[in-house]
């Protein structure tokens, strides 16, 4: 954390400190993926501000989905207010929002990127389900592809991930789409169903069948039809993004969604039970080779 702090050229000591706090809350969330997949996937430099901006949003995210529902939304508007207000001061007492009011100050990041995110959690609080795949769509690209946008500024410059906005956008939207699929069983069980009920209607789906467990050939032709529409358009927006960007983790990313979607269609009922995991060494065999390019950087460091 010290080689990563002086690489992003954070000398201040009250800063240093609450960028650690932020690498120490983040990295173990999710399974410890944004340990592997977002810290040591990204240069040096760049390594605390994903910190910051990941403590953040797994707050924020807390306070969306957890607790009494009927205390979801107070918190949640607390909290981002308190993000936002830190922002807007340039400081905060808090060392998660001191860190992000800096990383955001420092990187020229818009705003406007912070509240989409937020207002899609905000909208998942009192989630009633999608009926067009347009509507999945808007909810994706505040959810995902305002992250995206953000990530691609903090890899290139915020000029060029605003020239490429739109192509990020769709394709945070379409990694948001893969995670609704991966996720479906895990989802239906809080009672949440993401999938568009007119894709429902239009393959004879029942949603109170997919809930109570039951795999039918036409939940199999749902989900076939609904994986195309990512394998279809991904390769398209990645190979565009990395030309016109330079950044290569796109290309990973990539890669790792194609891995999981194969999942997804192998699954079967199973899908309806549990989220696909896809063996560890074909994880490895995606990612490794660009920790390889990245890590060198790290002075000492590197992989065991």
């Amino acid at each position: 954390m010290r080689r990563w702090l002086d690489a992003a050229g954070i000398s201040d000591p009250v800063l240093r400190h609450c960028y650690t706090t932020c690498v120490r809350e983040a990295a173990d969330r999710d399974g410890g993926h944004l340990r592997w997949w977002g810290l040591r996937a990204v240069p040096a430099p760049v390594r605390p501000h994903v910190g910051a901006l990941a403590a953040m949003a797994f707050t924020a995210d807390d306070y969306s989905d957890t607790g009494p529902v009927a205390q979801r939304r107070c918190r949640f508007d607390a909290y981002t207010d308190a993000v936002l207000s830190a922002i807007a001061a340039g400081h905060a007492t808090d060392p998660v929002l001191h860190a992000t009011a800096h990383t955001v100050r420092t990187l020229g990041l818009p705003v406007s990127l912070c509240e989409e995110a937020f207002a899609a959690m905000r909208e998942d609080i009192d989630f009633s389900g999608f009926t067009t795949y347009e509507e999945l769509q808007r909810w994706s690209a505040k959810s995902t592809g305002s992250p995206m946008v953000v990530m691609a500024s903090l890899m290139t410059d915020p000029d060029t991930a605003r020239r490429m906005e739109p192509a990020l956008r769709e394709f945070g939207e379409l990694f948001q789409f893969m995670d609704v699929l991966c996720d479906l069983g895990e989802d239906l069980r809080d009672g949440r169903l993401y999938l568009p009920l007119e894709d429902l209607n239009r393959f004879g789906v029942r949603a109170e069948d997919l809930r109570a467990g039951r795999w039918t050939a036409a939940a199999a032709e749902l989900i076939a039809f609904e994986t195309a529409r990512i394998t279809h358009r991904l390769p398209i927006l990645s190979t565009e993004l990395q030309r016109r960007t330079g950044v290569s983790f796109i290309g990973v990313l990539e890669k790792h969604c194609h891995l999981l979607l194969g999942e997804v269609l192998a699954a079967g009922p199973a899908l309806l039970d549990r989220s696909p995991r896809p063996r560890f060494a074909d994880v490895l065999d995606i990612w490794l080779p660009h920790w390889r390019n990245t890590i060198p950087g790290d002075h000492q460091e590197g992989l065991s």
